[in-house]
């Protein structure tokens, strides 16, 4: 029995009995949704899997015709979704709390972030791997407003915003309210100052969410996809964007794994040359 559930509590399940596959997708929907460089999937035969709490609190959006993404409406937490043909469901292993087997490959490594560098010796497919029998969904780039600045947008296309300075930080979090929020290994999180921030359009489709018993650990979600987007804050002076949510190179690459010691056992960091830290880095 393995157990998960989104940030907030609001929607949990289980999965009973073995799993099928474990993948990373790094196609550009699947950043863009959970606003990291890849999503990590379990799939499960569809009698394996149980929602126990919270069916009115999921959300689901049709990313492609046939094709949905679901979260949850409160925190913007990935949820799981059955497959077009029922006879599945995927499971974002970010939100898992019990042992998985190690992920298998890497899936639409052709769209894979300029930014990300794959550092294991996983097999990896340009599209869907032989046999997984689905098409390649074409996607538009996204049309944001014209400017300057590094811009960002949801999977929609409702939440749009843009940078007009170089980043401050650029880490890779590990720690387990990461992976809750962000549904996957761990959240990418750009910090910008706030005074070169602007959005480009919807402001007021954005759902944010504040973890109670955090001092200050919150996120900001487009509530019609539910994809991560930028959460300014006025009292830190900056802007947090996931790096998913990108549809510019910001220039930099990320300079820390933090908490490091919190990883999920299936997370395999590979010699990506990036300096790991327990916790936080030392302050400079």
């Amino acid at each position: 029995m393995n157990t998960g559930r989104c940030l907030c509590g609001d929607v949990r399940y289980e999965v009973d009995g073995d799993v099928v596959a474990v993948v990373h997708c790094h196609c550009s929907m699947c950043r863009k949704h959970h606003g990291s460089p890849f999503a990590t999937w379990v799939v499960v035969p569809a009698p394996q899997y149980r929602l126990t709490h919270g069916a009115s609190s999921v959300v689901r959006y049709e990313s492609s015709p046939g094709l949905h993404r679901s979260f949850c409406g409160r925190c913007g937490s990935v949820t799981p979704e059955p497959t077009p043909s029922g006879g599945h469901v995927v499971v974002p292993a970010g939100n898992l709390a019990g042992e998985l087997p190690n992920p298998q490959l890497h899936m639409f490594v052709k769209s894979k972030a300029p930014w990300h560098v794959i550092a294991d010796d996983l097999p990896r497919h340009d599209e869907w791997p032989p046999g997984y029998g689905m098409p390649a969904v074409a996607r538009d780039a996204p049309q944001n407003a014209a400017g300057s600045g590094v811009r960002g947008s949801c999977l929609c296309g409702d939440v749009a915003f843009a940078m007009d300075a170089p980043p401050l930080r650029f880490m890779y979090c590990h720690c387990s309210r990461c992976r809750l929020a962000r549904s996957a290994a761990h959240a990418s999180n750009l910090f910008y100052p706030l005074a070169a921030f602007r959005w480009l359009h919807g402001e007021d489709r954005i759902t944010e969410f504040a973890l109670p018993e955090a001092e200050r650990f919150g996120v900001a979600f487009c509530r019609r996809c539910g994809s991560g987007v930028a959460h300014p804050s006025s009292q830190r002076q900056v802007v947090l964007v996931p790096a998913g949510s990108l549809d510019d190179d910001p220039g930099r690459r990320a300079e820390a794994h933090i908490y490091v010691d919190s990883r999920a056992h299936w997370d395999v960091i590979g010699d990506d040359g990036i300096p790991r830290y327990a916790e936080l880095p030392p302050l400079r």
